[in-house]
């Protein structure tokens, strides 16, 4: 047991104090009747407003403990479960980061909850700490007394809202876009919401927390806008429930939140301007795969989704930067920052060093230069104005929409393409396929797909990982589950260059690991390195003596996703349109691919503003797939999902309701109870239920 990362407490009495365990779960969230309620304030109950959920598992309640109460005098969200399956399930379509308490010591489970890429932090709580072996950086300690834990719990959260809270968006994400356009608007519109809007919100949703309530009465009585940086800052409230706005863009909550935003720009916009160029800097712990994209991105702009704040002390920021106890899995890093005399910042007091340097919301930096070594040094310039001009042009393209219609369409879904939002599209053979398989497969490879056709994929891992040689083939296996089953696009990543140094060395055929390198390049956000895989890749098929009419099809709609995510409209389409008469020509047809096309096809045409041809589209591809007896029923319900969500678009409200009652239907047989996928759709069509209402009483 490597126990330099699983530290215990040697406390032994565990105290019995609280003896019922009281569980927690949507239910509570949805207790107040919502008849006489606004859309904004029934959102807002229905989903958590903030960026961190605490998750205690004691399996058949065997701690005795009940923890509820103390786990929210830390952080307000808290899940408690007792039942592993369905806590398993929970993290996996959590979107918010995960702090994991437990009381069971099995390995296994552990192990798993660790590979989560939602998981920040592990806790256990127990005296048996033999059990648990493995090299687990995320475990923060095995511990036999509950306030011990606690105590712990409560150092490590406050180290992650210093080094770890806040993620990056880049220049060719829509995010990006959206975050320019939303800061436009917000200087821009004349009528804010108002503190009473903000205060009757947390106060419902925060109605069962009374510390928070205090801090909300506080809030109530004394807020003036001279001082909005430092209730901005004032955690837990409202820092944490502000964030999570900018975070999740969550329009309701954001909306809540206006006036805050706003006063803190218009704040920013009246302080003192500097004279010359300052430096600045913060320290920060960040994963390997991140650094690779913001090196990937030098040169280009990027921006935070919060304040950002840094410190004028390199000191600091290095210290904070290296803290040992951190997650030794994560990287140090520090960010140097010149700050234009023109961009506004302002000094603000913290409760854990000195003051803090604070820029405005959604501020755009140009990454100067990414030098990875012990210590990684990402040299930063604050690019303000670059980021206003992207906003303004896109304003500039689009005169005939309000600033508020073009962000409501930026944030319409799909965002960009993601995987398992969409029917698989590759033609190129997988390790998780039922397609014939090749018959120079070993032994040990068919019982790989075998437990991967039955879900078994950790074990169909560990098979794969054992095969030698090593071959390029076996590192494309373990690549495409990595990437496709677990989401572990780094180490994916890892194994399909690999593969590829390989094939290039032995002068073996490269197009397929490119196509994979591609589409991993593409789930992590890197388009530029995924287009220039696809289209080699695309070349390699075209200029082949027989030439495979599916897989430049697969090349084509690799680049068109690409295009896509980058809001390359005209260059999606035409790729996509290509590949779809590619699709249409063979003989016999294969329609599901055909249908999986369209509706790629119906999305483009949804992002980019043309919602009567998508809804048409996607009409299409669903009644497509409607007549095969084995499609998805999944991918049944994100179509009648998104076609709901265009039919409401343009005022069709009845359309809408029934789009939105079939994806329920199906989510409701398929998904447990809280998945975020059914909360959105029931929440969705009780929403176009009131519309349609008010729509016909308006009449």
């Amino acid at each position: 047991m490597a126990k330099s990362n699983i530290p215990t407490r040697d406390n032994r009495n565990i105290n019995k104090d609280h003896s019922e365990l009281i569980s927690l779960d949507a239910s509570i969230l949805l207790a107040a009747d919502p008849t006489h309620a606004d859309i904004h304030s029934i959102r807002i109950k229905q989903e958590n407003v903030e960026s961190v959920i605490f998750i205690w598992l004691d399996p058949q309640e065997k701690s005795g403990l009940n923890l509820v109460g103390l786990l929210r005098a830390i952080n307000h969200h808290v899940q408690v479960f007792n039942d592993t399956s369905t806590c398993i399930n929970a993290i996996k379509f959590s979107q918010e980061k995960i702090f994991f308490i437990t009381s069971s010591v099995d390995s296994s489970l552990i192990a798993m909850v660790h590979n989560l890429a939602s998981v920040e932090a592990i806790f256990i709580l127990a005296l048996n700490v033999d059990s648990i072996k493995g090299d687990f950086p995320k475990i923060f300690g095995i511990f036999p007394q509950h306030e011990e834990l606690l105590r712990t719990l409560k150092e490590i959260f406050d180290i992650f809202e210093q080094i770890q809270l806040e993620s990056f968006v880049f220049e060719h994400d829509k995010l990006f876009l959206w975050s320019q356009l939303w800061k436009e608007e917000l200087m821009n519109r004349k009528i804010s919401s108002k503190k009473e809007t903000f205060v009757a919100a947390t106060r419902q949703h925060y109605r069962d927390n009374a510390m928070i309530n205090r801090i909300i009465d506080e809030f109530d009585k004394s807020y003036r806008s001279t001082e909005v940086l430092k209730w901005c800052f004032h955690s837990p409230f409202p820092s944490r429930f502000l964030h999570h706005a900018l975070r999740s863009h969550n329009q309701e909550q954001l909306h809540a939140c206006h006036f805050l935003f706003s006063d803190a720009s218009r704040f920013f916009q009246r302080s003192a301007k500097r004279k010359a160029t300052e430096k600045v800097y913060r320290g920060m712990k960040l994963s390997s795969d991140l650094l690779d994209i913001l090196k990937a991105h030098t040169g280009q702009l990027v921006c935070t989704n919060g304040f950002f704040p840094c410190t004028k002390s390199r000191a600091n920021a290095l210290t904070l930067a290296s803290i040992p106890t951190y997650r030794t899995d994560l990287l140090p890093v520090l960010f140097k920052i010149d700050c234009d005399a023109s961009v506004p910042s302002i000094e603000v007091a913290d409760k854990h060093s000195a003051p803090l340097m604070v820029f405005d919301v959604c501020t755009s930096f140009r990454i100067l230069y990414v030098n990875r070594d012990q210590m990684t040094i990402i040299k930063m310039r604050t690019a303000s104005d670059a980021g206003k001009k992207i906003a303004l042009d896109f304003i500039e393209q689009h005169q005939d929409k309000t600033l508020q219609s073009l962000l409501g369409e930026l944030m319409r879904q799909p965002m960009t393409p993601k995987p398992g939002t969409r029917p698989d599209l590759r033609s190129t053979s997988r390790p998780n396929s039922n397609s014939q398989r090749d018959s120079t497969l070993t032994s040990e490879e068919i019982k790989a797909q075998k437990c991967i056709e039955k879900g078994e994929i950790d074990r169909a891992l560990a098979i794969y990982q054992r095969i030698q040689p090593v071959t390029p083939r076996i590192l494309n296996a373990i690549g495409q589950i990595c990437a496709d089953r677990k989401e572990d696009y780094k180490y994916a990543l890892q194994c399909h260059i690999k593969a590829l140094k390989m094939q290039e060395e032995a002068g073996e055929h490269i197009s397929d690991t490119l196509t994979n390198l591609g589409n991993v390049y593409h789930n992590s956000n890197q388009y530029d390195l995924a287009l220039n895989c696809h289209t080699r890749a695309l070349a390699l098929h075209q200029s082949s003596q027989t030439p495979d009419s599916a897989a430049i099809a697969s090349n084509l709609i690799g680049i068109a996703n690409t295009h896509w995510a980058r809001r390359e409209y005209p260059e999606a389409i035409d790729h996509i349109q290509r590949a779809l008469t590619i699709r249409e020509s063979f003989v016999p047809p294969n329609k599901p691919s055909i249908a999986a096309t369209i509706a790629i096809l119906a999305s483009i045409y949804q992002d980019c503003g043309n919602i009567g041809l998508a809804i048409d589209l996607s009409k299409k591809a669903l009644n497509m797939f409607e007549s095969f007896p084995s499609t998805d029923p999944s991918v049944l319900a994100d179509l009648h999902y998104d076609l709901g969500t265009m039919q409401i678009s343009t005022d069709s409200f009845e359309d809408a309701y029934h789009s939105f009652e079939r994806a329920v239907k199906i989510y409701s047989k398929i998904l447990p109870q809280g998945h975020p996928d059914r909360v959105a759709a029931e929440r969705d069509l009780q929403r176009v239920f009131d519309l349609h209402k008010k729509n016909k009483t308006n009449k």
